[in-house]
């Protein structure tokens, strides 16, 4: 036999096996509701199911058949607003029952083949991925192509590509963490760029600009660890944040005169001294009156831990003399319980003495 024909016969081959693969992967079992049955319970039936379905994602993880379903939904409600005979309503009923059934049955197969996409992109739209607007778009037109392929029983297809569409996925997550947690400070390392900041106070630019990408490194390799992620993001942003207030105080201090600047730095010491109400020690040097102020905040430190512990000795010594009244006060109730008891029990037994001398 020639070689185009045996190339022939194993075209039509394939091409019947994939007709028949379709075919079984199309085939509905529809089970008729009974005539019995009333169609708005159906109907109602029909839209809560639709609905749990869509929240277990049934409309992305077998999109046709989930869409078919709630086109049956649609045409069951027209049916029944128009007076259609109830027998042909709940038959639209039964297939639309019966779509969603397909819809579910893919659905198992979708989530076992594609179990790391799904993964991946629900952690995305957990992120925030989906305000990242055209390239999440088309993550999702590709995740679609796939589910779709796969109703179509082309499983080849999805598996070929999902692995590429789980690390796209994974991508965009990481991308949406980034702008969540540490958006704000590109913002303001860009703004100091472009107000040359970076010339007026260089050592504390860099020092930003450090912990921003100390922080982008680390959320890279450790997106899950939210508690580390968000305090070196804040670490990031206060460093931001503090490189525009040396760079405001830089410019004020400009055009000072060095016994301007040394009387604007003794005013603010004095202030601190004053309200501390330590000593005035502005004709000692500077490095001694900080000395002197960081004593003072040592000393009213301590003494507020002292009456911290005061006070929690003082609420445990009123906690067990609560227990101890509470106690005494059980007592006491149980005396004059058994004085009461004592007291009715001779007035009884006067009283049948007196009964008895009456007889």
């Amino acid at each position: 036999m020639p070689m185009w024909k045996n190339i022939f016969y194993i075209i039509v081959i394939v091409v019947l096996l994939s007709f028949v693969g379709a075919c079984s992967s199309t085939r509905l079992d529809v089970k008729p509701v009974a005539e019995s049955e009333n169609p708005a319970d159906q109907i109602n039936r029909l839209e809560n199911d639709l609905a749990d379905a869509h929240k277990n994602q049934l409309n992305v993880l077998a999109p046709t058949w989930f869409a078919k379903a709630e086109s049956s939904l649609g045409k069951a409600k027209k049916g029944l607003e128009r007076g259609e005979d109830p027998s042909e309503v709940l038959g639209i009923i039964a297939e639309g029952q019966a779509q969603l059934q397909k819809a579910e049955e893919i659905t198992r197969v979708t989530r076992t083949t594609m179990a790391d996409v799904i993964k991946n992109r629900n952690l995305a739209r957990q992120a925030g991925a989906v305000k990242l607007g055209y390239d999440y778009t088309t993550a999702e037109q590709a995740f679609l192509s796939l589910t779709k392929s796969i109703e179509r029983g082309n499983l080849a297809y999805a598996d070929k590509q999902k692995a590429e569409l789980a690390e796209t996925f994974r991508s965009l997550e990481l991308r949406a963490i980034k702008i969540e947690t540490l958006g704000e400070v590109r913002k303001l390392i860009q703004q100091a760029k472009n107000s040359k900041v970076d010339k007026i106070a260089p050592r504390s630019f860099n020092l930003a600009q450090n912990k921003l990408s100390e922080a982008d490194a680390f959320i890279t390799q450790h997106p899950y660890e939210k508690e580390m992620m968000h305090q070196k993001a804040n670490e990031a942003l206060f460093m931001s944040q503090r490189l525009f207030q040396i760079v405001d105080q830089s410019e004020k201090i400009k055009d000072m005169k060095p016994e301007e600047m040394t009387l604007w730095m003794e005013k603010n010491l004095y202030e601190i001294t004053a309200k501390l109400a330590a000593t005035d020690m502005r004709n000692q040097p500077y490095e001694i009156q900080v000395k002197n102020i960081l004593g003072s905040i040592d000393a009213l430190q301590k003494d507020r831990q002292f009456m911290f512990d005061k006070v929690k000795t003082l609420k445990s010594e009123i906690e067990t003399k609560n227990l101890q009244i509470t106690d005494l006060e059980g007592k006491t109730r149980e005396q004059q319980i058994v004085k009461e008891r004592l007291a009715a029990e001779k007035r009884f037994n006067q009283l049948f003495i007196e009964v008895q001398n009456i007889f």
